[in-house]
């Protein structure tokens, strides 16, 4: 039992001894500060339609689009069921302007868009 022990000690603390590969970074995954406006402004313009509760402002808008080099939204296609809610979500989107874009257009971002009242 003994030399188990030893044993055992020796092949904790001997291997421990040995100096590590040093460890290569991950890619960062923190959006960029883009990113972070064009999310501030898409969370800023584009709520729920409260003036438009009469009519029914209920559903999904898928949108696909590109930020242009002004910094401004360019919507590739925009479909949904209800299309007042899809013209309304056009509408906002147009208000977004995250500043000038130097590396010109920027990737295509995909949303989905869904309203309807809290509970």
């Amino acid at each position: 039992m003994k030399t188990l022990s030893i044993l055992s000690a020796f092949l904790l603390f001997g291997t421990s001894a040995m100096a590590a590969e040093p460890a290569t970074p991950l890619p960062s995954t923190a959006p960029s500060s883009m990113e972070r406006e064009l999310e501030r402004q898409i969370d800023r313009f584009v709520t729920y339609p409260i003036a438009n509760r009469a009519a029914a402002m209920d559903g999904e808008v898928l949108v696909s689009f590109v930020i242009d080099a002004v910094g401004k939204v360019r919507v590739i296609n925009a479909s949904s069921s209800n299309d007042a809610l899809c013209a309304y979500v056009l509408k906002m989107l147009d208000k977004v302007d995250i500043g000038d874009n130097p590396e010109g257009t920027w990737k295509t971002t995909h949303i989905r868009f869904r309203f309807g009242p809290e509970a």
